[in-house]
């Protein structure tokens, strides 16, 4: 019973399923053409019927070495791994195809009137049996272009989940990497200046309800993105003191672009975290622009890197941000960063697909 189920489940799949009406339609058409060429040629549509006739039967017989092969013979001898099922399989077909075509091999040699006609006879038996093996072989290619590309198709699956997963987790990682430095810009916000983190506070809450509930599809407006970094940028600028200059420009003429969310915050983030000094002149410049279809982000600041003791949120955001675009952009972004006289300069450049 069990072979008998797994049979059914062979024959009845959809790539099976598809070459059985593939071969029936061959068939057809191969029986229609010949007729039709007879009638053409012999004006008789007597001999066109007699023609349909014959090759609508001999066509059925290398049909029917061809399914059986494909659905029985091949996946379960041809394929396995057994050498002697390999042994199997080449004698069965013999068997098979001398008793499948056994009206055709039934003609004695008394009923042919002499040897010229003897010999065609033989070479004609000799191509039917090469033809019927070609069946054969040609079941067996058949089903392994099937294999081959239901393999394919499970691997492309298999990783494209693999991707998503590794995205989710990436931007797992990123919404509380982002709370986390926020947060400690607000803790320092309510020594120095309660109203303002009073403010600030507000201005997260809104931040957040962008990071996580407007960012769930894989990709999202660029106009609402370059919103949030407004935002992100206001915020932070309420801890900035009058020593640093803050500058943003945001210039996108097509309305529709769509960007990964979130991709160019760690760089603002940045920005705030290495570009500021207590006590030194500083500068940050943003600009998102769009160029001939790219969206070209760039950031410059001054550079003052923490050192080793500070601790807030060191190590995951740049790195995080790479994997990103090339799990979503491959072959589309590129990167350009440099550190010239304590400054930073770093430009994404990203071509968006096509909608």
């Amino acid at each position: 019973m069990k072979i008998l189920e797994e049979i059914k489940k062979l024959c009845l799949s959809r790539y099976n399923l598809s070459v059985l009406g593939a071969q029936v339609g061959i068939y057809a058409l191969l029986v229609s053409i010949w007729s039709l060429v007879i009638m053409l040629l012999e004006h008789d549509v007597n001999a066109a019927k007699e023609s349909m006739r014959v090759n609508a039967f001999v066509l059925f017989l290398l049909l029917i070495v061809f399914m059986a092969n494909f659905y029985l013979l091949v996946p379960y001898l041809f394929e396995a791994k057994s050498k002697l099922k390999h042994w199997a399989f080449w004698v069965i077909n013999l068997l098979f195809i001398i008793l499948w075509n056994h009206h055709i091999f039934s003609i004695y040699n008394d009923d042919l009137p002499n040897a010229p006609i003897r010999i065609g006879f033989y070479q004609f038996g000799v191509m039917w049996m090469i033809l019927n093996y070609a069946m054969v072989v040609a079941a067996i290619f058949v089903r392994y272009y099937i294999r081959h590309n239901t393999l394919r198709r499970q691997l492309r699956e298999e990783k494209q989940k693999m991707t998503e997963a590794e995205l989710a987790w990436l931007k797992n990682q990123l919404n509380p990497h982002f709370l986390f430095n926020t947060l400690n810009n607000i803790s320092s916000l309510t020594q120095t200046s309660p109203n303002n983190a009073q403010k600030a506070i507000g201005q997260l809450s809104e931040l957040l309800r962008y990071a996580l509930y407007e960012t769930q599809p894989k990709e999202v407006s660029l106009n609402g993105e370059i919103a949030f970094i407004k935002n992100y940028i206001n915020l932070m600028t309420l801890r900035s003191g009058s020593n640093v200059e803050i500058k943003s420009q945001f210039i996108i003429h097509n309305s529709q672009l769509l960007i990964a969310p979130l991709v160019f915050l760690t760089p603002v983030e940045n920005a705030f975290k290495h570009g500021i000094s207590a006590n030194k002149p500083s500068f940050i410049h943003i600009s998102i622009t769009e160029d001939n279809g790219k969206i070209v982000f760039l950031c410059e600041n001054s550079n003052y890197p923490k050192n080793d003791t500070d601790k807030s949120g060191k190590g995951i955001g740049l790195e995080n941000m790479y994997r990103r675009l090339e799990l979503i952009y491959p072959g589309r972004y590129q990167i350009e960063q440099r550190i010239s006289q304590q400054t930073y300069h770093i430009k994404i450049t990203i071509k968006p697909y096509k909608r």
